[in-house]
């Protein structure tokens, strides 16, 4: 049987049309949220999260959405550009295992592809993660 170790969680906005954020160009990125968690030896952690994007233009830019341990890229998707007022919700889930036991920091972010036309993060924006051996 599972046994929990640690839990952590960023949820900043929890409901769509509560958040106003816009989303950087690459190389840049903007940091959605952010916690730390222990991890025992041999044991995983579980992600998830979700995330509103809406364009306020036509033909908006392609994003790409990163979870980062301790600086360090671990997981990311792309999601297509949609047609302008359109809103959209992106969920994602991601187990990080064959990690040492440790304290490790978890990030997630989001970069627009291109300059033109980025879109705007409205909520929800939920980020959360589970220790477990």
């Amino acid at each position: 049987m599972r046994q929990i170790i640690d839990f952590g969680k960023s949820i900043p906005s929890s409901f769509s049309q509560s958040a106003t954020l816009p989303v950087q160009s690459l190389p840049n990125s903007t940091i959605l949220g952010q916690f730390g968690l222990n991890v025992g030896a041999n044991g995983s952690v579980l992600l998830e999260g979700t995330i509103g994007l809406q364009n306020s233009m036509a033909n908006s830019s392609d994003i790409i959405i990163t979870v980062v341990r301790n600086a360090v890229e671990i997981f990311s998707l792309r999601s297509s550009g949609r047609d302008a007022g359109d809103f959209e919700t992106v969920h994602f889930s991601f187990a990080d295992s064959g990690i040492a036991a440790g304290y490790y920091g978890y990030a997630l972010t989001v970069s627009a592809i291109g300059a033109m036309n980025q879109p705007v993060v409205v909520g929800p924006l939920l980020f959360s993660g589970v220790s477990i051996l």
